[in-house]
């Protein structure tokens, strides 16, 4: 039997329930990408869009919505991706027939940010991350979780970007950004991110420390 973290190269097992540690979770997706070199200067691979997508489904499992988010019991969890239609049918397969708490998911392709405030989660492709303001405009007040996968995606305000780090993909949560947002992230969901703050209130914070 394959152990949590070993670096067979196999598709994202995922499992429907919360009893398998997250932590086993995560590294078993970590250790699906091998070295790659510089990875912003390289197209994308099938495996990569498979490990974000193993991220996002368990993101959703780790993250609480406010209860007035879903408005009938049989309402579906809907991830909405702006931009790059190819990790949208990644997304698709590997979601394909799971739910988080009973809710199917619906995976929709959005023709622009003004699409997202009708979503549970919105990924942003890396081409489309200049409409990161706009994006944050459209779903100012509603429980969106953003993800994004671009450089500075979490301090200019998104929720959750995907990094590299020593060849693998890590993530930074903004817990600025989903506390206004009204949305409780797993603190086992946490303690395996890099945090960081929003540019604002990081200048804040250092301008304090410097008095």
């Amino acid at each position: 039997m394959t152990q949590c973290g070993s670096t067979r190269l196999r598709p994202p097992r995922l499992h429907p329930s919360r009893a398998r540690p997250l932590a086993c979770l995560t590294l078993a997706a970590l250790a699906l990408w091998p070295a790659t070199g510089v990875v912003a200067q390289e197209p994308p691979s099938a495996i990569e869009y498979q490990v974000k997508a193993a991220f996002l489904y368990n993101f959703a499992k780790f993250v609480d919505w406010p209860p007035e988010t879903f408005t009938r019991q049989d309402a579906l969890f809907i991830v909405g991706v702006l931009g790059n239609d190819s990790f949208s049918d990644v997304l698709e397969q590997v979601i394909h027939g799971k739910t988080i708490n009973g809710r199917a998911f619906d995976v929709r392709r959005l023709k622009g940010p003004e699409e997202a405030a009708g979503c549970q989660m919105v990924f942003v492709g890396v081409q489309e991350t200049r409409l990161l303001p706009a994006l944050l405009k459209a779903v100012r007040g509603t429980a969106v979780l953003t993800v994004g996968a671009a450089e500075a995606f979490t301090r200019q305000g998104g929720m959750m970007n995907f990094v590299v780090r020593d060849n693998r993909v890590q993530f930074e949560v903004n817990t600025d950004a989903a506390g206004r947002a009204g949305l409780s992230i797993s603190s086992k969901l946490l303690q395996l991110a890099t945090i960081v703050r929003d540019e604002r209130r990081a200048e804040d914070t250092k301008s304090r420390r410097d008095r």
